[in-house]
This record gives structure tokens, C-alpha cells and sequence, in this order.
């Protein structure tokens, strides 16, 4: 097994973990707004669902280094050498900053680190999707056809993410007059239509990776290359 197999397998690894997880971050959070729960059991619930989707968290920041790698020993990708190492440096530093939201939950620095990652991830999303559509025009940086569009079903993965943390944003507000003045309708209410709201965008991350995934494994025989 050489270097590129190893990466292939952490490709692979990143997959299985990011959508793995999130599957049980899914189904914790359904127990979550089931309100023949008490308030005690779902609080816990809650905090074993804010640990577990740090998994996927960390996967996704993984994802594209790790793609990145593959591809610049492919030759196919313009992210090579210093490139490549600035890379997964960032990479390294988002993940440690992530740990940080989680770790410092409910501070002032937690408030503003978070605000700071979804700009991070919006202009992560600018990042891929921009030379993605620029390659599949004929104008590069890419120079194969499946890896522009690998990167922009990763990019809509990553597009999901981001609308999930926007429709789910009123789940805290309820959540925490669910701990202080107990359940109500309107609480209870508010907390299941956040959920609702963020399904299409959950099932749309489950959707955009398998696709990718899919490609590729496939991408030889659907593109000869």
C-alpha cells in the first residue's frame, strides 16, 4: 500500500464518518423534540447530540484536503505543493477552532467564533463552486470534467450544512425556555418545526454525497478518464 492508497481509504473514512454520524445526530435530535420526554432527559440528549455532531463536523473539514491530496497526485488539480500544504494547515486550524466552539458552548468567544465559521464557509463555498463552474466552461484551474462536478455536489454537501445551521438557529431559543420555564406549546411547537425545516437540507447532504461518492468510484468508466 503506497501514499495514495492510504489517502484513498481516509477518502473513503470521511465519507463513512461524516454521513454515518449525521445519521445519528438525526435521530438523537427527533428524541430531542419528542415531548414525552422530560426536560432533564432531552438536555442530556441534546449534549450527546452536540458531541456526536462534532464527528461530522470534523469530517467535512477533512473532506477536501484529503480529496485535494488524491487529485494533486493525480495530477489533475491545480493545488499542489505549497498550495496544498497552506491547505491542510487551514484545514488543521478549522478543525482546532470548531473544537473550540464545542468546548467553550454557550460563551461570548463561542458566539463570535461561530458567527466567523459560517463566513469561513461561505466564502469555502465561493472557493470550490467558482473554479468548478470556470473548468467546466473550458477556462480551468481543473482539467478533467468529473472533478469540477465532484466538487460541486461536495460544494451543495456543504451548501446543506450551512442551510441546517439557518433553520435551526430558533431551536436554541426554545430549547432554552424549555429548560427554564418548562414545555409549552409554542415551545414545543418552535422546536419541532426547526427540526422540520432542517430535514430536506439533512436528506440533501445523505443525497449530494452519495452522488459524489458514486463519481468517484465511477468516474473512469462514466468519463474515460
Amino acid at each position: 500500500m503506497d501514499w495514495q492508497d492510504i489517502f484513498k481509504l481516509l477518502h473513503v473514512l470521511t465519507f463513512v464518518y461524516w454521513v454515518g454520524a449525521d445519521l445519528g445526530v438525526f435521530y438523537a435530535a427527533r428524541l430531542v423534540v419528542n415531548p414525552k420526554y422530560s426536560p432533564e432527559t432531552r438536555a442530556t440528549l441534546l449534549k450527546t447530540l452536540a458531541w456526536i455532531d462534532m464527528i461530522p463536523r470534523y469530517m467535512l473539514l477533512l473532506t477536501f484536503p484529503v480529496g485535494a491530496t488524491l487529485a494533486a497526485n493525480l495530477g489533475i488539480s491545480p493545488i499542489d505543493g505549497v498550495w496544498l500544504y497552506l491547505v491542510w494547515i487551514a484545514a488543521a486550524a478549522w478543525i482546532v477552532m470548531a473544537w473550540q466552539i464545542h468546548h467553550r458552548e454557550g460563551t461570548d468567544a463561542a458566539r463570535r467564533l461561530t458567527k466567523f465559521d459560517l463566513v469561513l464557509r461561505l466564502a469555502f463555498l465561493a472557493a470550490l463552486v467558482i473554479p468548478a463552474i470556470t473548468s467546466l466552461a473550458g477556462a480551468g484551474p481543473y482539467e478533467t470534467q468529473w472533478l469540477p462536478i465532484k466538487i460541486l455536489l461536495f460544494a451543495g454537501a456543504v451548501a446543506c450544512g450551512v442551510g441546517i445551521r439557518v433553520t435551526f438557529t430558533p431551536f436554541g431559543a426554545a430549547f432554552g425556555k424549555l429548560m427554564t420555564e418548562g414545555s409549552s406549546p409554542a415551545v414545543e411547537t418552535q422546536m419541532s418545526r426547526s427540526l422540520a425545516h432542517a430535514v430536506p437540507f439533512v436528506i440533501g447532504i445523505w443525497v449530494f454525497a452519495a452522488i459524489t461518492a458514486f463519481l468517484g468510484m465511477n468516474h473512469e468508466m462514466l468519463f474515460g478518464s
